[in-house]
């Protein structure tokens, strides 16, 4: 269920989850060992700031561990949602600079950027 308060304006929210950099923890290895398996972890932080937004906003949403975030869905979007941990940062700056240069609102979120000085600026 979606944030019934009701808004007078409507955002078109797109929530572009990062991939992550192939490592030993996030299992990419033992992803041959089970049926359609793409991806670690649902970004369930993600997703659940997607539920608060209002019943009105259209919301996309992208896990670039399963595709990466196109053109056209930076196109559509009034703002781009980013999360991550430390071992997205290349991966977060890189959608943001996409989406800044699609003229895109960005707003950064989730442990990276919350206990990290590298994202002031």
């Amino acid at each position: 269920m979606r944030c019934p308060v009701a808004v007078k304006n409507e955002r078109r929210v797109l929530c572009v989850f990062p991939r992550y950099t192939a490592s030993f923890g996030t299992f990419q290895h033992a992803y041959k060992l089970m049926y359609r398996v793409k991806a670690f972890m649902p970004p369930q932080g993600l997703l659940l700031i997607a539920a608060y937004m209002p019943e009105r906003w259209p919301v996309r949403f992208v896990d670039e561990n399963i595709k990466p975030a196109t053109a056209a869905d930076f196109a559509w979007a009034d703002v781009v949602l980013v999360t991550g941990m430390h071992v997205q940062t290349e991966q977060i700056r890189d959608i943001a600079a996409r989406a800044h240069a699609a003229g895109k609102t960005v707003v950064l979120g989730g442990p990276s950027v919350s206990s990290s000085p590298i994202w002031i600026a």
